[in-house]
């Protein structure tokens, strides 16, 4: 038996972290899992590995392994499938539609575009778009009228810019992976709680020393940073009254999501980094977990109190966070949506998509939240030998 081919790992204290091809990450939670690749040095039988790692349950577990892709025998039975999702261009998964090819776009930026911003010149520059962001921001919204006789361009365009600046946010992690010699298998865009997103499958930076999978995990929010910078600056600036609302409120907008994703309440970036400091792959179904055993009075051996009091956080601060964020949301695009709903066919249409997503997204996450925090979730723990599969 052997680990196949293109499967990364990484130790952590909460057992073996494991990348297998198809992109999909598991967290091996044995008592000897961070052993598994010393086992597998001389390449033993099944009956051999099973029993070094412990019978009954290593009978088991082998054969989970071997099912979800991480073994294989050295005779080759179980190679990548040529016709399988990791060599298709176009996959349909649970997370949405995923294409390749994301690798090449975030190796010319590493390789051409990264130098540049890092040297002396390039963060004079960077320093000064943010501090002409950060008074921008500070000035509030700008004077005068922020839509304009034709709100349905100023709704088109800013989805327009807003999807790239989504697919901006999410390049970055593609950039930072391929910074550290790692590998963006794919990109993909779907619906997250509800809402409709961009996402780049990441898998491989949880093999990543701690501090790249940190700095991975926040890259995204770093073009955030930038992008709010340039947006405050241009509403300000411009004469444009288009220009100026669709700048403003995408400035608001891209805002409260770089909160969003910053603050550990939710599983955004945020958190994903907390978790990588800490290295608790699983802290959010734990966390959870513990919250829901407290508010019944019981605990789980191995279970720290702080993982409890995280888990009421996340399920307390997130439904706040949601309702903040609706309540910012609608305060800057209120103007916008007044003026397509008291339009035309098309203008209320575009109302509605608009409309739609947010009012969806915000309640299937709060539903989410309740959910996980109040029910328990017995296979967070799972006996020795099971593979517990992430995203």
């Amino acid at each position: 038996m052997r680990l196949a081919e293109g499967v990364v790992w990484r130790a952590s204290k909460r057992g073996l972290v494991i990348s297998v091809p198809d992109g999909d990450a598991a967290l091996l939670d044995h008592p000897r899992a961070c052993r598994l690749p010393e086992f597998l040095e001389d390449e033993p039988d099944h009956p051999t590995l099973a029993a070094r790692l412990g019978l009954p349950a290593g009978e088991r577990l082998v054969g989970e392994l071997v099912a979800a892709g991480v073994l294989t025998d050295g005779a080759g039975g179980a190679r990548p499938n040529p016709t399988g999702p990791a060599s298709r261009r176009v996959v349909l998964t649970r997370s949405g539609l995923e294409v390749t090819g994301i690798e090449r776009p975030a190796r010319w930026i590493d390789r051409h575009l990264v130098p540049l911003l890092g040297s002396a010149p390039g963060r004079v520059l960077l320093v000064a778009v943010v501090l002409a962001g950060f008074v921008s921001l500070l000035q509030g919204q700008p004077a005068g009228p922020t839509v304009s006789d034709r709100p349905l361009v100023d709704a088109v365009v800013g989805l327009v810019v807003g999807l790239l600046l989504s697919a901006l946010h999410e390049l970055a992690h593609a950039v930072a992976l391929v910074h550290y010699g790692r590998r963006p298998r794919r990109a993909g865009f779907g619906f997250y709680w509800g809402a409709v997103s961009f996402y780049v499958d990441s898998t491989e930076a949880m093999a990543l020393p701690r501090r790249a999978r940190v700095v991975q995990a926040l890259a995204g929010l770093a073009v955030d940073v930038v992008s709010i910078s340039v947006l405050a600056t241009v509403a300000q600036l411009s004469s444009w009254v288009l220009v100026t609302g669709v700048a403003w409120r995408l400035a608001v907008l891209v805002l409260l999501d770089l909160v969003t994703n910053l603050l550990p309440v939710l599983e955004l970036d945020g958190h994903v980094a907390l978790a990588d400091y800490l290295d608790e792959p699983d802290l959010a179904p734990r966390a959870r977990a513990a919250f829901a055993d407290s508010l019944r009075g019981v605990s789980r051996p191995g279970t720290p109190t702080w993982m409890a009091i995280y888990g009421g956080v996340t399920v307390v601060g997130g439904l706040a966070l949601l309702a903040g964020g609706a309540f910012v949301w609608w305060s800057a695009f209120d103007d916008l949506l007044r003026g397509l709903f008291t339009g035309g066919l098309a203008e209320v249409v575009a109302a509605v998509l608009l409309v739609t997503p947010v009012a969806l997204g915000a309640l299937v996450s709060c539903l989410g939240l309740l959910v996980q925090g109040l029910v328990r979730e017995d296979d967070v723990h799972p006996p020795a030998g099971y593979v517990a599969q992430g995203g």
